[in-house]
C-alpha cells in the first residue's frame, strides 16, 4: 500500500514533467492574407525522381519553385520548425531592408551605436568594428557566443589576433549581434519586421511575429534569436533572392542589396562546400555560374539558382519543444550538403525540359 503510494506521485510528476517539455517553443494559427501559389507549367515533372531522391535522405520536407510558381513539394510543407542558421540570412534581408528605409547605416561602428557585451566588455579596437563588417563575418570580435557548435569554437581566432575585416571567422557572436542592433536602430522586433516586410507581401502562409524566439545566457549580455517557418514560407523567403528581390512585380528586397549578399568578401577554405561567403549568404561557384546557399544545422537548406530562378528548399523537423530536440539530438541524423545538391539538380533538369 505505501508503495503504490509512493508510485503514484512520481508518475504523476513524471507525466507533468514529459508534459511541460513537450510544449512547442512556438506555433502559428495560419494567416488571413495567405494566397496559394500557381503551379508551374513544369508542375510534377520527374515527381517519382524527387520521391526517390526524398525516400533516401533525412529530410522530412522538400519545396522548390521556379519564379513565384510552385514547382514541387515533398513531405510536410506546411510544419514549421527552426531553421537553424537560415536565420542569419534572413536577418541581412531584413538590413537590406532597413538600409532601404534609412533606418540603419552598415558603415556605423559598434562605438557609435554604443554596442557592447556586458559578460565580456568590448576594447576600444573591437569596437571599431562596421555593421558591414559583423554582415560578413568580419568583425574580430572573438568571445563567447550562444549557439556556438564545437567546431566554431575549436576554430575561434585568439582573441585581439585581428582587427576588424582582416580575417572571416564563422562568428556567432556577430550574428547574434546583428539582431540586438537591428531591434535597437529600427524600433522593431525581428518577428514584426519580418512579418510586415516579408511574409505579409510574399503572402506567407504561417509565420508570424512569435515565431522569434529568443535565448539568453549567462556567458554572454548579446541574446540569440531563431526563426521557426514551414518549408513553403521559406521558400516565398528564397524566391525573392532568386528573382531579384521582388515579388511578383514588386520590390521587397533592394536589387542592390541582393547583389551585394552574393558578392563574396573573403575566400572559403575550410568548407568543402563553399568557395565565399558574402552578407550572410554562402557562395557556390559553378561552371555555369554561382549558387547562393543559406545553410542550418540539422538539415535546413535553400538553394538559389538566380539564373534559372529556382529556389530549392529542405527541411529536417530537429525539434519544437525541448523533449523534441533532445530526442532529434538522439536519434537523428543531419542531412548532408549532397542530398540537397541532388534535389536542386534534379530541378534544374526540369525547369530546363520543355
Amino acid at each position: 500500500m505505501k508503495k503504490s503510494l509512493l508510485i503514484t506521485p512520481i508518475i504523476l510528476l513524471a507525466i507533468g514533467v514529459i508534459g511541460y517539455l513537450s510544449i512547442p517553443f512556438t506555433n502559428s494559427e495560419g494567416n488571413d492574407f495567405h494566397e496559394k501559389l500557381s503551379k508551374s507549367d513544369r508542375y510534377e515533372i520527374q515527381k517519382d525522381s524527387y520521391e526517390k531522391i526524398m525516400d533516401q535522405n533525412e529530410a522530412d520536407a522538400m519545396f522548390i519553385m521556379e519564379g513565384h510558381d510552385f514547382l514541387a513539394e515533398f513531405g510536410d510543407t506546411h510544419e514549421i520548425s527552426n531553421v537553424a542558421s537560415v536565420r542569419k540570412s534572413i536577418i541581412s534581408a531584413l538590413y537590406g531592408i532597413a538600409e532601404s528605409k534609412g533606418l540603419i547605416q552598415i558603415d556605423q561602428t559598434l562605438n557609435e551605436l554604443e554596442i557592447d557585451d556586458k559578460q565580456n566588455p568590448l576594447t576600444e579596437e573591437e569596437k571599431k568594428a562596421t555593421v558591414e563588417d559583423l554582415l560578413k563575418a568580419r568583425s574580430g570580435i572573438y568571445i563567447n557566443a550562444i549557439g556556438e557548435s564545437k567546431a566554431m569554437k575549436e576554430k575561434r581566432p585568439k582573441r585581439g589576433s585581428f582587427s576588424h575585416n582582416e580575417h572571416y571567422y564563422y562568428n556567432n557572436w556577430d550574428f547574434n549581434a546583428l539582431g540586438v542592433i537591428f531591434e535597437q536602430e529600427t524600433g522593431l522586433r525581428l518577428g514584426d519586421a519580418f512579418y510586415e516586410w516579408i511574409a505579409r507581401p510574399t503572402k506567407m502562409k504561417l509565420f508570424q511575429p512569435k515565431n522569434v524566439v529568443y535565448q539568453e545566457s549567462e556567458e554572454t549580455s548579446i541574446p540569440m534569436y531563431r526563426f521557426y517557418m514551414c518549408a513553403e514560407d521559406l521558400a516565398r523567403f528564397g524566391s525573392l533572392y532568386a528573382n531579384d528581390g521582388k515579388w511578383k512585380g514588386k520590390q521587397i528586397i533592394p536589387k542592390n542589396w541582393i547583389e551585394a549578399s552574393f558578392t563574396s568578401y573573403s575566400y572559403i577554405n575550410d568548407v568543402d562546400q563553399f568557395t565565399g561567403y558574402g552578407y550572410l549568404w554562402w557562395l557556390d561557384k559553378q561552371k555555369e555560374g554561382t549558387l547562393q546557399w543559406a545553410v542550418g544545422s540539422g538539415g535546413q537548406y535553400i538553394v538559389v539558382d538566380r539564373e534559372r530562378k529556382i529556389t530549392t528548399i529542405l527541411m529536417n523537423n530537429t525539434g519544437t519543444s525541448p523533449l523534441g530536440v533532445f530526442l532529434n539530438r538522439l536519434y537523428s541524423k543531419e542531412e548532408p550538403y549532397a542530398g540537397a545538391r541532388k534535389v536542386y539538380e534534379l530541378a534544374k533538369r526540369s525547369v530546363s525540359e520543355e
